[in-house]
């Protein structure tokens, strides 16, 4: 039996509700920005993984406000869960990790311009109308 292995994605949609934007990414050699991501490891807590990876890779210290979209993707035989969760920026200074290359607050209905490939419809319409 080959071994596949499940992958959990954490997904942030960071918001700052004083200037009503989000927080994009782009990774370094990546041309398209996205929200910020990571991988969940099997003895780690959702709500300490999430808050460590907007850290990490943005400098800001986060709030998580709870899961907002979730979906099960199957892409080349290998099966991953992303779960997004809306995060709001509490504290910290702007730092892009290691691996990011930019960081950009947007406007919520500009999310359409910034990030390319497909986003699920009821995603897109909830992270529209959050700002």
């Amino acid at each position: 039996m080959e071994n596949n292995k499940f992958k959990i994605i954490l997904i942030g949609v960071i918001f700052d509700p004083k200037t009503r934007k989000i927080l994009i990414g782009k990774n370094k050699d990546d041309e398209n920005y996205s929200f910020l991501e990571g991988n969940l490891t099997c003895d780690e807590e959702l709500d300490i993984s999430i808050k460590s990876i907007a850290k990490e890779k943005t400098g800001y210290v986060v709030h998580n406000l709870g899961t907002i979209y979730a979906r099960n993707n199957i892409e080349n035989d290998k099966e991953k869960l992303e779960i997004y969760f809306l995060c709001e920026a509490t504290e910290g200074s702007e730092k892009p990790g290691e691996n990011v290359e930019e960081l950009k607050w947007i406007k919520p209905s500009e999310i359409a311009e910034y990030i390319n490939g497909e986003m699920p419809s009821r995603l897109k319409e909830y992270i529209t109308h959050i700002g």
